[in-house]
């Protein structure tokens, strides 16, 4: 791990020292005028597509207002209908309808789909396949459509059943929230679960930015401001950040002054702020250096204060500046953090380390090293990670934890034996049937080959069946 890498991940902490922190005692401190108001028209982003709330309410629309909306567009839907999975023939509102009903998923992100995937809502079809594909499932890039799927409602159906099983079994996908993926060349990591099961479903940032930028003009989600956004209701103190679809206040100023600035403040009426229920208060930022009044040091790494030592802060090679002296308030806040591992690695992120000797490759963080097996481990879970060679005296320094299992989401088989598994929460789950791979929308150029002591590692876990 390079150490500029490291100081870019902490060098908002430097703001302290041009800044005398005011600390108030309440949970959310006044900020007289020094916010501005904004307006909602933020520009695309692609880590945040739309709001779990927003892609699972399905009472947003009902039959009535489906058809009514589909007629006002003049598209091909209008006046459509067409035999449903049931055997019935419906108009294709009721069709939308009843699927975004029985999967639990926002009619409006169906109608979005469709009109993404072929224009229908807007357009009249120019060949029959733009219904028998309308939702794009089972249309995998760099082969044909799977012809089981093919027709309108089915189509429809299957669209919004995916959706919903990717909310509900997120391990079983390689793109999850907070998990970062590589997708067009471009490092990603979803902020919600909706987020990356759109991106699941269409692994492309520009698919995807189509889609957000449909439902922005049919269906904006007004007063939703996005992850991350920062609000203060108009004529009340107080400044909030949104997170998790939740509201969280900061507890001192100088817990909000090492992270954000004022200018980036949103002013909005309290109607707007109550929409957000209350989440747990703001915390210091991971990373952070913090220096007691007794002279301890401390560094903040996930939810957890850990010692640091004068010796291991100079091997990292911090900087006495980034040290934020505490005092008042803050310092109750730093009691509440649970005490972890005194530092004792200077690899407090994790790396990738290879045994100049053996040349074993072991994943590193904190005090404990984990051995990767096999190389499909190593090439599967860190494709892009560089890898750095020590002498085995610095790998002996680290306790040696469980060997590195495959992320969730990776399709593996073994030589011998066809059947594939996936993996979802350190398990290999096995598929029941190709009919199943490929519903759930898997590629087959996506299963990796591996070694059966790689199979072993992973306890079976339960089968996956086509419902």
């Amino acid at each position: 791990m390079k150490m500029d890498t490291f100081f870019t991940k902490i060098k908002k902490i430097t703001i302290f020292l041009v800044i005398s922190f005011l600390v108030l005692p309440n949970l959310i401190f006044a900020l007289s005028n020094e916010t501005n108001s904004a307006n909602n028209g933020a520009p695309f982003d692609p880590s945040y597509i739309i709001s779990d709330a927003t892609f699972t309410n399905w009472q947003t629309m009902t039959q009535s207002e489906i058809e009514d909306f589909l007629s006002r567009q003049k598209g091909a839907l209008a006046n459509y209908r067409t035999t449903d999975i049931d055997g019935k023939e419906k108009s294709a509102g009721q069709i939308i309808f009843e699927a975004s009903q029985r999967h639990k998923i926002n009619p409006q992100v169906l109608i979005t789909l469709i009109q993404k995937e072929q224009t229908l809502i807007t357009q009249q079809a120019q060949k029959p396949s733009q219904f028998d594909w309308a939702t794009g499932f089972a249309c995998p890039d760099g082969r044909g459509p799977i012809e089981k799927f093919k027709g309108f409602a089915r189509q429809i159906d299957r669209a919004a059943w995916r959706l919903r099983y990717y909310l509900e079994y997120p391990w079983e996908f390689p793109i999850g929230k907070g998990r970062t993926a590589y997708i067009d060349q471009t490092y990603l990591t979803p902020k919600n679960a909706a987020t990356a099961a759109l991106y699941n479903y269409t692994p492309h940032i520009k698919g995807n930015k189509l889609f957000w930028s449909i439902f922005q003009k049919w269906f904006s989600e007004e007063h939703i401001f996005k992850e991350g956004s920062l609000l203060r209701a108009e004529g009340e103190p107080g400044i909030w950040l949104i997170k998790n679809e939740e509201r969280h206040g900061f507890p001192s100023k100088t817990i909000f002054l090492l992270g954000y600035r004022f200018d980036d403040v949103h002013t909005v009426s309290y109607k707007v702020l109550e929409e957000y229920p209350v989440g747990e208060p703001m915390k210091f930022p991971n990373f952070s250096l913090l220096k007691t009044p007794e002279g301890k040091i401390y560094l903040i790494d996930n939810e957890k204060k850990r010692e640091i030592s004068e010796e291991m802060f100079r091997q990292i090679g911090f900087h006495p500046e980034e040290i934020i002296k505490l005092n008042g308030e803050d310092l109750n806040l730093l009691a509440l953090y649970e005490e972890g591992e005194p530092v004792k690695s200077p690899w407090i992120n994790e790396v990738l380390l290879q045994d100049k000797e053996t040349f074993g490759v072991w994943l590193v963080k904190n005090n404990t090293r984990r051995a990767i097996i096999d190389k499909t481990i190593l090439e599967a879970n860190y494709p892009y990670q560089k890898i750095i060679k020590v002498n085995p005296q610095e790998l002996e320094k680290f306790e040696i934890g469980a060997p590195l299992k495959l992320q969730d989401g990776v399709l593996i088989k073994s030589v011998d034996n066809p059947t594939v598994y996936v993996i979802g929460q350190e398990k290999r789950m096995p598929i029941a049937d190709p009919e199943t791979f490929e519903a759930l929308g898997y590629s087959w150029q996506a299963v990796i080959t591996v070694p059966q002591k790689v199979i072993d590692i992973h306890p079976l876990g339960e089968t996956l069946y086509l419902n």
